[in-house]
């Protein structure tokens, strides 16, 4: 039989990239930039560089923007 008692849902991954959200951005999005730097050292041009760099600013960059409306989703819509 159901419960009469409501339980209030909780997310615990919501609540952990809304507390450790923008470290996890500037890991991930160091991770293409690592990635390039590898393959310079492995043969590669140096332009490998550029293209990381670049990759790891707009990486970077999505997942900080991800992390922002996930924040103002938690704030707005979750129970408290």
């Amino acid at each position: 039989m159901a419960s009469s008692e409501y339980k209030i849902p909780t997310y615990p991954v919501v609540g952990f990239l809304v507390k450790r959200g923008l470290i996890l951005a500037g890991v991930f999005g160091a991770l293409p930039l690592i990635a390039a730097l590898y393959l310079v050292l492995a043969g590669w041009g140096p332009l490998v560089v550029v293209a990381g760099l670049l990759a790891s600013v707009v990486t970077t960059g999505l997942l900080v923007s991800y992390v922002e409306v996930l924040r103002i989703i938690a704030d707005t819509l979750m129970p408290k």
